[in-house]
């Protein structure tokens, strides 16, 4: 069984700021990009870091690994999750508040990664005096 703490290069105790900021520092230094001789070990010690990182910072998962019980990895691209905590921050909704009379129902986002494309969806529904409106948003972006 893999050492995800040694992988991190973390003490079991860690919490969940130390297992981030463990994961950005080696993600950092162990991109495929940032290592252009040696991309294929780097790559695949990018790969390690972020099935490290995908397991001790779930608590039900850290849970278990550190319990000897078996883990359910769902071989998240590695990239996805390098993303999410390097470009999350740029993301924002556009909510149109010019109706102050509208009452706000719910978003729904949901993201896709079809081949080289990461699409993600936005659902608006919005209670307005003239009845529900949906809008749907989609964003591609290739990774």
């Amino acid at each position: 069984m893999k050492n995800y703490y040694e992988i991190l290069e973390i003490n079991k105790n860690a919490n969940k700021e130390e297992i981030k900021s463990a994961y950005k520092k080696l993600a950092l230094k162990y991109h495929p990009d940032k290592n252009k001789t040696n991309k294929e070990e780097a790559e695949n010690k990018f790969k390690e870091i972020s099935e490290a990182y995908e397991i001790l910072s779930d608590d039900q998962k850290k849970f278990n690994y550190d319990n000897g019980q078996n883990v359910v990895i769902h071989n998240h691209n590695p990239f996805d999750i390098f993303e999410h905590m390097f470009n999350n921050h740029h993301s924002s909704f556009n909510i149109d508040l010019s109706n102050l009379n509208s009452s706000f129902t719910s978003v729904n986002t949901s993201t896709q990664i079809i081949g080289n494309k990461k699409i993600t969806r936005v659902e608006k529904t919005i209670n307005t005096p003239n009845g529900v409106q949906t809008t749907v948003e989609e964003s591609i972006s290739y990774i």
